[in-house]
């Protein structure tokens, strides 16, 4: 599914609700964004892609990619992937979220942002772990500092983490 799609599917919700972009968007985002999207301009955040499909009543996969060939024509990730690595991340499983995200690392990708932050505080709390193997939890700690300012949601406090992480570990 491209962008076009999804603004058109987002907008044809909206309008079937009989609901002003005003009325969507709430405090949650602008309603110029919403514009956005629904004009095939800006590519919505997993999050808002999930605000969206509760506040319009429809369900997520329709505002995902419908099969592997349009997620490769689209240059997007698999919403599923980053949704069970945010499950992995939340029962401790670090390492699993990371794996689960590694595919969307690719700047091109759709959800590059989102699996930057994930893949950095999975890595970082996975080096954390007082059980972790040395080595591994050190080459965790050092992929956290490569990501941990890249993409949307770049903190410098992850920076400080993983060059601290990495000073104990080595």
């Amino acid at each position: 599914m491209d962008r076009a799609e999804l603004g058109k599917i987002i907008k044809d919700a909206r309008i079937a609700k009989k609901m002003t972009q005003s009325e969507v968007v709430g405090t949650f985002i602008t309603r110029n964004m919403l514009s956005q999207i629904e004009s095939g301009v800006a590519v919505p955040s997993i999050k808002t892609l999930e605000y969206l499909s509760r506040k319009l009543d429809i369900s997520i996969q329709m505002l995902s990619p419908q099969n592997k060939s349009d997620m490769v024509a689209a240059g997007s990730g698999n919403f599923e992937s980053i949704r069970q690595a945010k499950k992995c991340y939340k029962e401790g499983k670090f390492d699993e979220a990371a794996e689960l995200v590694k595919p969307y690392l690719d700047e091109n990708s759709e959800f590059f942002d989102e699996a930057c932050a994930i893949y950095t505080m999975s890595a970082l709390a996975y080096a954390g772990k007082n059980d972790a193997d040395p080595q591994t939890a050190c080459s965790y700690a050092r992929e956290a500092l490569r990501y941990s300012e890249k993409g949307f949601y770049a903190c410098r406090e992850w920076k400080v983490e993983a060059i601290c992480l990495i000073e104990r570990l080595s």
